[in-house]
């Protein structure tokens, strides 16, 4: 099975950012069971791991539930769910990072 164009490059984005630290997070409630990288439960380096270890299979996106022209990406990746989108190039807001 081959891996969608679209999802490398979601990828690689989404691992730059964490990488480089030009990420941010979504004010959501909830957000200590929800966004466990917002709270510092867990490290950016744990998320690319997840990220690095994901083979697109558990890959969606979906237009922003406010932002339509935005693309909200899922990964789901050895039991944790990991929801962001793109602001910028590679400016990465998460939404979700949760088990």
């Amino acid at each position: 099975m081959s891996i969608p164009g679209k999802y490398r490059q979601v990828k690689r984005a989404v691992i730059s950012a964490l990488r480089s630290g030009k990420f941010q997070h979504e004010t959501r409630t909830g957000i200590n069971v929800k966004n466990l990288l917002a709270t510092g439960q867990i490290t950016a380096q744990f998320v690319e791991a997840l990220i690095a270890r994901s083979d697109g299979t558990q890959y969606s996106s979906s237009p922003h539930h406010s932002v339509s022209s935005i693309d909200v990406h899922v990964i789901v990746s050895g039991g944790w769910y990991v929801k962001f989108y793109f602001v910028g190039d590679p400016e990465t807001v998460f939404i979700s990072v949760h088990q």
